[in-house]
Parts: structure tokens; sequence; C-alpha cells
């Protein structure tokens, strides 16, 4: 599968799944001390586990793609020194535990990253949109604007 995430803090996050792709759009509440870019990629990692759940992709191994070095490392040692990080990364690996799914992350640069420009506001063709079919945990549900 080919599956990307990205975040940008002036519009939002993007995921891409196999070519199909989702925005969310940022409210302007999102930052409070501690959240920061890193935080946000984390969030695009935790919202694909979700998307990944309720596409009933189980028991494989996933290759996701980021641009944040920072969500990367947090990811790969399942901590961080950021306390909504660390929130974030748990509850990632609570939702990828229970659908037996391994995480592999690689670093791809923003340029080659197709996530990026969904990020920045710039969708792509509505015949290839994701849709979601799960609800946000409440501690991101206010951070959105909604699901474009």
């Amino acid at each position: 599968m080919g599956i990307f995430v990205d975040a940008c803090t002036s519009w939002g996050i993007g995921i891409v799944i196999d070519g199909q792709w989702i925005g969310f759009q940022l409210a302007t509440s999102w930052k409070v001390p501690g959240r920061d870019i890193t935080w946000l990629e984390t969030i695009a990692v935790e919202i694909l586990a979700y998307f990944l759940d309720s596409l009933n992709i189980s028991n494989r191994n996933v290759l996701i793609h980021s641009d944040n070095q920072g969500t990367i490392g947090a990811m790969d040692k399942g901590r961080s020194p950021n306390v909504h990080i660390n929130l974030s990364v748990r509850r990632t690996y609570a939702t990828l535990s229970a659908i037996l799914a391994v995480p592999t992350f690689v670093y791809i640069p923003s340029a080659d990253n197709p996530a990026d420009p969904i990020s920045r506001g710039e969708m792509g063709p509505s015949s290839s949109r994701l849709h979601a079919s799960f609800m946000l945990p409440p501690e991101l549900q206010d951070i959105f604007i909604n699901a474009r």
C-alpha cells in the first residue's frame, strides 16, 4: 500500500492511502503550548491508524511515509519528551495493536510526498477522496474544522 502522511500548521493534515486522499483542516484552537508541527505530524499518523482500522486492514506490516524526522523518531521509540506527542503515540499504538498492524516508518522528502499538497489545502480529484468512517477521540475533535 502507498501510505503517506503530512501536516502543515497553516492548513492541516493530508493523508494518502493507495492514491486516495483526505484532508483535515485545522481550527484556530489547535495551537496550544506543547502542540507544534511535530505533534501535528504525529496526529496525522494517529488518524491514519484509525483509517486502517476502519478499512479492516489487519494482521500485516504497514509502511508509512512521513517527512518529519521527529515524528518518525517518536513513533520508532514509542515516546517523546513532549506529553502531547506521547498521548498520540499511545493512542496510535493501541489502535495498531488491536488490528495487529506493525508500522515501519520511512522518511520521504516533502517535495516527493503526495500528502504534502493536501496538507496545504490543495485537494486532489474528488473521485479519489477517502471518506472518514470513524470518530476521532474526544481530545482531537475540536482541533479540526472538518474533514475534506
